[in-house]
């Protein structure tokens, strides 16, 4: 059984199953108690979740607030459930409060901009109606919420002002997942802007929301988590670089750049490419901007 493994004072990750890997679920455990994102599913809230937190000796009617860290389906697929379960008050940040009404609505639209590299959208994924919104900057208990968009626009992380731990959920890439071949970001400039954000906070761990590459661990501490951001931007311009080159080669199709580009930082490729594809699409907006130059964004 997966549990939640303590990851600093009153804060807790949880592993939840998703597609082979795992979709982080993050609790604080303290005054105030928050559930922060609900796996894929109402079968993971049943599976996984409710066990997880019974082992701590805790219940649904325990906690204060459910929030997220964005609203894509595996973050956010077990929140209808919890709300059929408990009367738990439920907040998102005012960028995500459509998404999260109609998260299948907004997966559909991630995969009809590449249609024919896109896999069927859940079958179901049910919204939920917030109770309140959060702000860039505003606290809730002892977290304060750090808006941080590029791998979609309502991306967030958690900082808990007490331990200095940073909650990023998927904020922060690296390269990606296995199941993703690289990095997934749907704005570059504010990508490279929220991470450049980030290292001017004073942080004491990371914790990640899936098994990003190249870390192999979801928890970076000091001079790691440091380290981690620093990683997160040389990436990018890492593939600023591999498809420059091959742009200027003579390679034009995106499917094709993106497979080439997940070939070149030694990734997994992965059975479809929408995701890569939208950050082909990032890397190719510069690249037509900036014809002759390499990392004119740093």
């Amino acid at each position: 059984m997966e549990i939640f493994e303590p990851v600093a004072d009153g804060i807790f990750l949880l592993k939840t199953p998703f597609n082979g890997l795992w979709s982080g679920v993050y609790l604080i455990r303290r005054e105030t108690n928050i559930l922060i994102d609900s796996g894929a599913s109402a079968e993971t809230v049943d599976s996984t979740i409710l066990p997880a937190l019974k082992d701590l000796g805790m219940e649904l009617r325990d906690l204060s607030y459910l929030l997220c860290t964005h609203t894509h389906g595996d973050h956010v697929g077990g929140h209808h459930r919890l709300r059929e379960l408990a009367n738990l008050p439920c907040g998102v940040f005012e960028g995500g409060t459509d998404k999260l009404r109609n998260p299948l609505k907004y997966s559909k639209l991630i995969r009809d901009s590449f249609p024919g590299y896109s896999p069927a959208p859940p079958a179901i994924l049910n919204g939920v109606e917030p109770d309140f919104l959060l702000k860039d900057s505003d606290t809730i208990g002892p977290l304060e919420l750090i808006h941080t968009p590029g791998h979609d626009t309502d991306t967030v992380c958690f900082l808990d002002r007490e331990t200095r731990t940073l909650l990023t959920g998927d904020s922060i890439q690296g390269n990606g997942t296995v199941l993703q071949g690289c990095a997934l970001y749907m704005n570059l400039p504010d990508y490279r802007k929220s991470i450049r954000n980030l290292q001017g906070k004073t942080i004491s761990a990371i914790v990640t929301g899936h098994p990003y590459l190249p870390w192999n661990t979801p928890v970076l501490r000091a001079e790691k988590a440091a380290d981690c951001l620093k990683d997160a931007l040389e990436i990018t311009d890492l593939y600023d670089t591999i498809i420059a080159n091959a742009i200027q080669t003579g390679e034009t199709d995106s499917a094709k750049l993106a497979e080439h580009l997940i070939r070149a930082i030694g990734g997994q490729m992965p059975e479809y490419l929408f995701l890569a594809l939208h950050t082909i699409t990032e890397h190719r907006k510069k690249q037509e901007k900036h014809p002759d130059r390499i990392n004119t964004e740093k």
